[in-house]
């Protein structure tokens, strides 16, 4: 059978086209007025065609990139096929990408009108910026780890050039072995970092994820903690009912509240006992929102910034430690698909906020 280019047959063809693609389709004017829409576009604002027809499509656009469009309309009356992108919020849908293309319509060698087509892209910009964020965090802990496992090791490679040349029943000799010990003790642990971290990203989408007692995890991190809180003199306060449960991991969840509890006891203010408390807040949706905050020494933000929750970094330096405990933690949060954020104020305290479902 022959293929039918005839005027009726393209247009039934284009009005399927039209009525079934997933994609956005509106048919607009010099004003932006909408004279067409596809179920696609009615299902997104939620609104019925008589509801949509004759209305100008800047309604349903954020005032930040009503000017765009506008701009990108009056050029498509040229003559020209426009592309671009747009961020922006679609009927009662939350902001998402769109990649636009306005395509003219003419008439007698005149344009009347212009066709729209938008594609949503929000997952593809998602994964986009997901892969840009990994290889900054790689690149970022490829030279810290480097630097790290530099220092021990050219400590240790130097000391073994000095031992050459020392008489071994010297003081100068037992002194150089013991430094020697301590930088190959460094570069050991340096290398248990690693290994610690490495397990993490490798196991980044194979956590098994299971329904967790919020309350029983957090309860046994407390106990493990009792000696501790008593010799600073520090109590913990525990207000998450019992029958809270968050989608994750019980380990991961172990280790990111024995970290915080952890940090929060080694750098408790000198000037008042430790308190720590931990509540839980029911979100929309079901996310769960856990707070753990303490009145320690707290950190300077606009100081740390960033560099809260990378790898060996450190804001308490008269304290000792590697800086590994809160990269571990936003690891651990993240690889069971929650977020977390930190407010603090130098000499008043902390407090972590731990979003999970």
């Amino acid at each position: 059978m022959e293929n039918d280019f005839s005027s009726p047959a393209r247009d039934i063809r284009f009005r399927s086209l039209f009525e079934n693609t997933p994609e956005l389709i509106l048919y607009q004017n010099e004003e932006s007025t909408i004279l067409d829409a596809n179920p696609a576009f009615l299902k997104l604002v939620q609104e019925p065609k008589e509801n949509v027809i004759n209305r100008n499509y800047n309604e349903f656009l954020s005032e930040d990139v009503q000017l765009l469009y506008e701009e990108k309309l009056k050029e498509a009356f040229t003559g020209k096929t426009v592309r671009f992108d747009l961020y922006t919020p679609q009927g009662n849908s939350a902001p998402r990408h769109w990649d636009v293309v306005k395509i003219p319509v003419t008439e007698n060698e005149k344009v009347v009108g212009v066709h729209m087509i938008a594609r949503d892209i929000t997952e593809k910009m998602q994964a986009q910026e997901e892969i840009l964020e990994k290889n900054k965090d790689l690149q970022q802990f490829t030279y810290v780890i480097s630097h790290n496992l530099r220092s021990p090791l050219t400590n240790a490679l130097g000391l073994v050039e000095v031992l050459e040349i020392l008489d071994p029943n010297s003081s100068d000799f037992k002194s150089t072995l013991t430094h020697l010990g301590t930088s190959l003790r460094q570069f050991d642990q340096v290398v248990r970092d690693i290994n610690t971290i490495l397990s993490i990203r490798d196991k980044e989408g194979l956590v098994q994820m299971e329904s967790v007692p919020l309350a029983q995890v957090v309860q046994q991190v407390v106990q493990n903690f009792q000696e501790a809180l008593y010799e600073g003199g520090g109590t913990a306060r525990v207000a998450i009912p019992e029958g809270i449960q968050v989608l994750g991991n019980k380990a991961y969840l172990y280790s990111i509240f024995s970290n915080l509890l952890s940090n929060a006891i080694k750098f408790r203010s000198e000037q008042r006992p430790l308190q720590v408390d931990l509540t839980v807040a029911v979100k929309e949706g079901q996310n769960k929102e856990i707070s753990f905050a303490d009145n320690g020494s707290g950190v300077d933000l606009d100081k740390a910034g960033e560099d809260m929750f990378k790898l060996y970094k450190r804001f308490h330096p008269k304290h000792s430690g590697r800086g590994l405990g809160l990269y571990l933690v936003k690891a651990h949060v993240e690889s069971i698909g929650g977020q977390i954020e930190v407010s603090s104020r130098p000499n008043e305290g902390t407090v972590f906020k731990i979003s999970l479902l």
